[in-house]
């Protein structure tokens, strides 16, 4: 009986640290695990670092969440005109089936010369909406562009939504986007104290080398 115990248990102990060995290097890939309730269900997801591979499932979760109104927005004009991507710091939510759910994208802009971080397109699947998953999303691409040395990100959205996350509006004239834009919607986040006294101009694509 005591040696079927001690076989149980040590079984219970493997188990436990293989769980917690998948959790260590998960987090060590820059990954995090968040849980979210929908509906009856409290179901887990996975945040991670953008991939070639999830191109398609991310234009799925886009169209599903936004329809073709997404490419008049102005968002959109800034990424045509030469932003570029930063896979390692957008972040993806994926489902405990393997479904990419949400999406945070980050790319990189200038600003008065200055480099930024331009957050956007963010968007979760209809299905795993009104749970928290959004900001989520915003949360851990935020710490990967900290983590990364920015300066600051800019983003066009709703106040209410990005000021929990430290978002603050823009000065009213110190950001010219390529297009019509409510200024109520223009948000700035700094990284760095201070990075953002003072900058102002057009937003344009980072300057190369």
């Amino acid at each position: 009986m005591r040696e079927a115990t001690a076989r149980a248990s040590s079984r219970l102990c493997e188990r436990r640290g293989r769980v917690a060995t998948r959790v260590l290097t998960a987090r060590s890939r820059g990954s995090k695990r968040v849980r979210r309730t929908l509906g009856p269900q409290t179901l887990p997801f996975t945040l991670v670092a953008e991939k070639p591979d999830h191109a398609a499932a991310i234009e799925g979760v886009l169209n599903r969440a936004f329809g073709p109104g997404r490419f008049a927005k102005t968002s959109e004009r800034v990424r045509e005109r030469g932003a570029v991507l930063e896979p390692s710091l957008s972040r993806i939510a994926v489902s405990e089936a393997g479904s990419i759910v949400g999406v945070c994208r980050i790319w990189r802009v200038e600003l008065g010369g200055l480099p930024l971080f331009f957050l956007g397109p963010l968007a979760v699947d209809p299905s795993a909406q009104n749970a928290g998953l959004g900001a989520d999303l915003v949360n851990a691409a935020v710490q990967a562009c900290r983590s990364a040395g920015g300066e600051g990100i800019l983003v066009v959205g709703a106040a209410s939504f990005f000021a929990p996350m430290g978002f603050a509006p823009v000065p009213e004239g110190r950001v010219t986007l390529p297009g019509p834009v409510d200024p109520a919607r223009v948000l700035w986040l700094e990284l760095r104290p201070g990075a953002l006294s003072g900058v102002h101009g057009s937003v344009n694509a980072p300057r190369r080398g």
